[in-house]
């Protein structure tokens, strides 16, 4: 039975009819599928890339919670940006205090250790 329809098949005007045929009976869902396969080629990337900026975005707002835990009891406050432009010394109070100390510190610690050294 498959040699008898493989044989019929081997047409190539068999061929084309079933293709003509195919296309009438499934005409709109073909269009269907290429706008499917179009949005998956488009959407594929992009999703994968959003997700990706997803976790990097919630990972840094881990860490900005923990500097902002850190410097909690410091004047570590954030003017509006209306409050800045009428007043620009107010600037002063978004600086966090403590990791200024800390750095500093860490930087004069380096410098003593690198002098004994060097000496």
């Amino acid at each position: 039975m498959f040699n008898t329809i493989k044989q019929l098949f081997a047409n190539k005007l068999y061929r084309l009819i079933a293709l003509v045929l195919l296309i009438l009976i499934a005409g709109p869902e073909l269009m269907m599928v290429y706008e499917l396969m179009a949005l998956l080629e488009f959407l594929g990337p992009s999703t994968f890339v959003l997700i990706h900026l997803a976790g990097i975005k919630l990972y840094l707002l881990r860490l900005k919670n923990a500097f902002m835990n850190f410097e909690k009891h410091s004047l570590c406050n954030r003017p509006k940006a209306s409050h800045i432009i009428a007043m620009p010394a107010l600037i002063i109070h978004y600086l966090p205090e403590r990791s200024i100390v800390l750095g500093f510190i860490s930087s004069i610690s380096i410098c003593c250790v690198h002098m004994f050294m060097m000496a």
